[in-house]
C-alpha cells in the first residue's frame, strides 16, 4: 500500500469509527439510530450529517503525520490546531450549530496525525504505539492550558455557579491540538478542571489513552473472541470506560453526584452480564430511559468509544 493509500485508508478508518459509534444501540444518554438520549439539540441524522462533513478532515490529519519532518512530534501540534478549527467550523456548519463530535475532532485527529507519521516512517500501527505518539505530540499541554489557570483563578473573578475565572483562558494559554479554537471566556473543559481538578480529554490523550488502552479495548476485543456481536461489543467497551473515565459532559451537566450515577450503573449493567446475558442487555436499556431523564450524556465515554473503535480497526498493511 502506497503512503497516500494509507493516508485515505487511516481517514476512512476514522470515519467508519465515527459511524460505528453513533450507530451502536442501546447507548444510555447517547445518540444512536433509536433514540437522542439526553439530547434536544441533536439526533441520529445530525452526526451522521457530522461525519460527513468531517470526513477529508481526518484525511487531512493524516496527511499532515505523514509529511511531518525531524523527530520532534510536537512539532505538529500548530498545523494541527490550525486544521482542527477548520474541522470545527465545518461541523458546526452541517449541524446548524450542535457539538456533535469537537471532542472526538481533538482525540481522533491527533491519533490519524500519529498513525500517518508512523506509516511515513515505516513503523507498525499498532493501538499502543499510536497511543504513544499522540503522547507525544501533545506533551506538556496540561501543563501548558490547565495548570496557568489555576494560578490565574486566584486573581480574577469567578463566573456565578463554576468556580471558574473570568477572562483568563486568551492570557494564559497560547498552545493548541485539533478542534481547539483558544476562546475566551474558558473551555467547559477548563471550567472544570478549576472546579474539579479533572483534565478531561487532554490528560487522556497526553497520558496515551489509559481508559482506551487499558480497559475498553481489550473489552471490545475480548466480546468479539466470545463470540458477540461488534456492536454489543462496542456496547460493553462503552460501559467500561465509563467506569474509569471522568466524562466531563458528565460533570458539566450534573457534577460529581451525576457522574458517581453514571459509573455505578455502568458496573451494575456489566455485573449482570452485560450485553452477552438477557439480564444485562434488559438493564441497559432501561438505562437509557434513566440517564435521558436525569439529563446524563456520558458525551466523553462516547467520543472514546469511536477512539477505541478506530485504534481496533486501524490498518497496518504494508
Amino acid at each position: 500500500m502506497s503512503s497516500e493509500d494509507l493516508t485515505r485508508a487511516i481517514g476512512r478508518t476514522a470515519l467508519a469509527a465515527m459511524l460505528y459509534e453513533v450507530a451502536a444501540s442501546p447507548k444510555p444518554g447517547l445518540v444512536d439510530p433509536f433514540s437522542a438520549g439526553a439530547h434536544s439539540d441533536m439526533d441520529y441524522f445530525t452526526f451522521l450529517s457530522s461525519a460527513a462533513a468531517l470526513a477529508s478532515y481526518f484525511v487531512n490529519f493524516a496527511r499532515i503525520g505523514a509529511e511531518s519532518e525531524g523527530d520532534d512530534p510536537s512539532a505538529l501540534l500548530p498545523a494541527l490546531r490550525r486544521a482542527g478549527i477548520e474541522a470545527e467550523n465545518a461541523m458546526f456548519a452541517a449541524t446548524a450549530g450542535a457539538n456533535t463530535h469537537k471532542g472526538l475532532i481533538f482525540s481522533m485527529g491527533l491519533l490519524c496525525a500519529a498513525s500517518g507519521r508512523l506509516a511515513a516512517k515505516g513503523e507498525r500501527l499498532d493501538p499502543e504505539t499510536c497511543a504513544h505518539t499522540v503522547s507525544e505530540i501533545v506533551a506538556g499541554i496540561c501543563a501548558r492550558e490547565l495548570e496557568p489557570l489555576t494560578g490565574a483563578a486566584k486573581n480574577v473573578g469567578s463566573v456565578e455557579g463554576t468556580g471558574a475565572p473570568q477572562n483568563v483562558a486568551a492570557a494564559t494559554h497560547t498552545d493548541g491540538a485539533p478542534g481547539d479554537s483558544r476562546r475566551s471566556p474558558l473551555t467547559s473543559g477548563e471550567a472544570l478542571f478549576l472546579r474539579f481538578g479533572v483534565r478531561g480529554i487532554r490528560g487522556e490523550a497526553e497520558a496515551g489513552f489509559p481508559s482506551v488502552i487499558d480497559h475498553a479495548l481489550p473489552r471490545l476485543r475480548a466480546d468479539l473472541a466470545a463470540g458477540s456481536t461488534y456492536n454489543d461489543a462496542m456496547i460493553d467497551a462503552l460501559l467500561e470506560l465509563c467506569l474509569y473515565v471522568d466524562d466531563t459532559t458528565v460533570l458539566n451537566r450534573a457534577g460529581i453526584q451525576g457522574l458517581a450515577h453514571v459509573r455505578a450503573a455502568a458496573g451494575e449493567a456489566l455485573a449482570r452480564g452485560g450485553m452477552s446475558s438477557a439480564q444485562g442487555r434488559d438493564y441497559i436499556h432501561g438505562l437509557d430511559g434513566d440517564f435521558s431523564a436525569r439529563g446524563l450524556s456520558p458525551g466523553g465515554c462516547a467520543d472514546l468509544l469511536a477512539v477505541t473503535v478506530f485504534l481496533d480497526k486501524l490498518p497496518d498493511d504494508r
